[in-house]
């Protein structure tokens, strides 16, 4: 093996750096070390105040490889198998996993791959080997197996949005995330579902899939769509997108009784002024929802190999590792592109 091998490096707001980097050990017992062939890259490699504090770092967390080598005590995989990679894992026993909230446990928080997945070798901890890795089904490409992670996000914010049989479902933002979750929300049971964005290039590539689509700056947007969700509001609101704005017109739009789902991050200093008498006399919920666990990535990976939704039209560009820092720039710029996808040789 060699000493070193090709990683994109986050050095700052905007300073993406493609170095030679320190291979990763040979795996310990219970470790894979799996060569990655696709990794995609996610809003918050592109997020500066997320990202900072830990500069320099090798990002991604979407990633999909070869095992090229196993620890010892490894019996669930063996060198050349396919698989789907997930960053972190839950323990699954302790308070918050026993209430299904396993992005809050700590083993989840702790647990990461090494370095990353933007990097051309990864090595996967004991625990994430024994509970969130998946074999990639033949027939299925790497790219499409990269996307069990962002997918499984989606796939448990649905959940969290209480989404029931005919309901009216609001997602804004038509980035990937929305127009994922506007994917799937039949498949949750929701009647109508429609999407708001501002940007032409999102609105049309919307229209083109089949979906309702309302023009955030129309200056009768909230008599549209309390029109369009039966002259109430819809059951269910899911923000994707992380601005002030976005979330005042979800909170206004959204049905007494509904569910208002908190789906991008907003800077940590940044403080919500809400309106909790509406909160509590129209019982309005408020939820957030962060990452996803080992259930989301199997109904994913389920949902992946059924083909349910048309996931390879999720995907817009594709870069080299070479030119990760092209992949980075274009999500950043937040425009025409859905899933950026960067590809190993």
């Amino acid at each position: 093996m060699p000493a070193t091998m090709k990683a994109a490096i986050y050095a700052g707001p905007g300073d993406i750096r493609i170095e030679d980097y320190p291979m990763p050990d040979q795996p310990a017992a219970g470790e894979l070390l799996v060569r990655i062939r696709a990794c995609g890259v996610c809003g918050s490699d592109v997020t500066d105040w997320y990202m900072t504090p830990r500069a320099p770092l090798v990002w991604g967390h979407e990633p999909a490889g070869d095992v090229i080598a196993i620890g010892e005590g490894v019996t669930s995989f063996a060198v050349g198998d396919r698989v789907a990679i997930h960053h972190h894992v839950p323990c699954m026993v302790c308070d918050f996993c026993m209430h299904g909230h396993y992005t809050q446990c700590p083993t989840f928080k702790k647990t990461r791959l090494y370095p990353a997945g933007m990097a051309e070798f990864v090595r996967i901890p004991a625990e994430i080997v024994e509970r969130d890795i998946l074999k990639i089904p033949d027939g299925m490409s790497y790219e499409i197996a990269a996307l069990v992670e962002p997918i499984a996000c989606c796939v448990r914010a649905l959940d969290r949005a209480d989404i029931r049989q005919g309901d009216t479902v609001l997602i804004v933002g038509a980035g990937f995330n929305g127009i994922t979750m506007a994917m799937l929300a039949p498949h949750w049971g929701a009647n109508k579902v429609a999407i708001l964005d501002r940007l032409p290039v999102r609105i049309t590539r919307a229209q083109s899939l089949g979906m309702t689509v309302f023009n955030v700056d129309d200056a009768d947007l909230t008599d549209q769509v309390k029109t369009w969700a039966d002259g109430v509001g819809p059951h269910a609101v899911m923000v994707t997108a992380s601005n002030e704005k976005a979330l005042n017109m979800a909170f206004d739009m959204v049905a007494p009784g509904g569910t208002l789902l908190l789906y991008a991050p907003t800077n940590p200093d940044y403080k919500w002024a809400l309106n909790t008498n509406r909160v509590l006399f129209q019982e309005v919920n408020i939820k957030g929802t962060y990452s996803a666990g080992p259930f989301d990535t199997r109904r994913t990976m389920a949902l992946l190999k059924d083909k349910l939704i048309d996931a390879q039209s999720l995907i817009t560009h594709r870069f080299p590792i070479m030119e990760a820092d092209k992949a980075w720039h274009l999500t950043k710029a937040a425009g025409d592109s859905l899933k950026v996808m960067v590809e190993f040789s």
